[in-house]
């Protein structure tokens, strides 16, 4: 945990009004890292900000909106697992998560070949101090986790309320526009409302959302008994070498997620979730074309989705940006998640960069006196991760969709290399 803040001047978020806009892993984070932090400034002069959540949707979400699974790393380009080990969260996810039922013989990250064959296996060891390496987590029991956690500190959490539009106000403060003409000031505003973030829009409107070339059909399917391997357990990227992706995974003892997706030059007119049965009906048919070649279990998976967890997706992302400057220039905003530099699937850390740059932004918060200085130096820390994990996702969106015999060249490569590296990691 950070240490004390002693400072002899008043910090910045004393007597703060705080507005989060989004009940999102980032927004929540945010929250109770500085609900965490604050206890560490030892100032009499300080005074405890004010902190309220405003979220669009209701606290149980659609299943398409919620019930996937993500994997929290512990890699140091992200951190996801430290940043809940310092929220004191981390055994508690451990055991609501995929990973914790799963006993010893946990899963793991996977590259597959067109067979299933194993080209790679992310064995890793956990790194000192922490239980696992990583960790496969429902979203809405990870945000479940959080919930509790801000709730627990008194945060008070408003579901159902849409955000319209942001307006600067002559004194600084900043006034957020709700649905149905409310209104109501802060001090300081957190947006961490997601990839297509109403507050970005309003604040930078030039900062847009670009579509990487990619779309995927999506579902979630259920099975009476334990599913079939790999996804029983495992959770990673077919390559096929068709041009055609497929991610699958764990989302329960009896459910599986699955992706298929292709290159595309423009992205489709996509349908407002839930969508209708014939649409439904026709995504299915679609996945399943594009995906005859896959081997069994890819069409059992399939054939199992439940029709209302099924979607469309135009996969986008956006590079982050600095706060304090440009049309943010003395603008008390700071933005998170994906509502700074939102990451497509492919990128595999979103929910990483998520609880990383809410913890980042408490922990300078309670160090820095000038909110300028404080954001300075939370971008220093998120802006080269979010960096590094978009050039990531943008070399895995290259190579997951290969084919030709450059992509047998791939695979052949891989699976030498990573042989020599499980060699070393056993005998050396």
């Amino acid at each position: 945990m950070s240490s004390p803040s002693s400072t002899t001047f008043p910090l910045f978020v004393s007597s703060k009004k705080i507005l989060i806009i989004g009940a999102g892993i980032s927004g929540l984070s945010f929250a109770a890292s500085l609900q965490k932090l604050l206890p560490t400034i030892s100032s009499p002069t300080f005074i405890p900000p004010t902190l309220k959540i405003y979220e669009r949707d209701t606290s149980d979400l659609q299943p398409t909106r919620q019930g996937y699974s993500l994997s929290i790393r512990s890699d140091a380009s992200t951190g996801g697992v430290q940043t809940l080990q310092k929220l004191g969260l981390l055994e508690t996810a451990i055991g609501k998560s995929i990973t914790g039922y799963q006993g010893k013989e946990k899963g793991t990250f996977c590259l597959w070949d067109v067979k299933w064959n194993e080209i790679f296996r992310a064995d890793m060891p956990a790194p000192k101090g922490l239980p696992v390496q990583s960790l496969r987590i429902k979203r809405n029991v990870l945000r479940k986790i959080l919930v509790d956690a801000v709730v627990e500190k008194g945060v008070e959490i408003v579901w159902e309320k849409k955000v319209v539009g942001v307006e600067k106000s002559e004194d600084g403060r900043l006034k957020v526009v709700f649905a149905g003409g409310e209104e109501e000031e802060c001090d300081f505003l957190v947006a961490a409302d997601g990839s297509k973030s109403k507050v970005r829009g309003a604040l930078r409107p030039e900062d847009e959302l670009q579509f990487r070339g990619t779309l995927g059909i999506m579902g979630e399917s259920r099975f009476a008994d334990e599913p079939p391997a790999p996804a029983n357990r495992d959770w990673g990227l077919m390559l096929s070498g068709t041009g055609t992706g497929l991610f699958v995974g764990p989302v329960d003892e009896r459910s599986v997620v699955w992706s298929v997706t292709w290159l595309a030059s423009e992205p489709a007119v996509l349908s407002k979730q839930p969508i209708g049965e014939h649409e439904a009906r026709e995504l299915l048919k679609g996945a399943l074309e594009r995906g005859k070649t896959f081997p069994e279990p890819f069409r059992t998976y399939v054939e199992a989705t439940d029709m209302e967890t099924l979607m469309l997706r135009n996969f986008s992302d956006k590079a982050p940006f600095e706060h304090f400057t440009g049309s943010l220039k003395e603008t008390n905003v700071v933005f998170l998640g994906d509502a700074n530099h939102a990451v497509t699937p492919f990128a595999g850390a979103g929910a990483c960069l998520a609880l990383s740059d809410g913890w980042d932004l408490a922990e300078q918060l309670v160090k820095h006196v000038k909110f300028e200085d404080a954001l300075k130096a939370y971008d220093e820390l998120s802006i080269p991760r979010a960096k590094n994990v978009l050039r990531m996702s943008h070399f895995t969106i290259k190579f997951g969709h290969g084919k030709g015999w450059w992509t047998q060249v791939l695979v052949i490569g891989f699976k030498i290399l990573f042989g020599v590296m499980a060699f070393l990691r056993r005998f050396c």
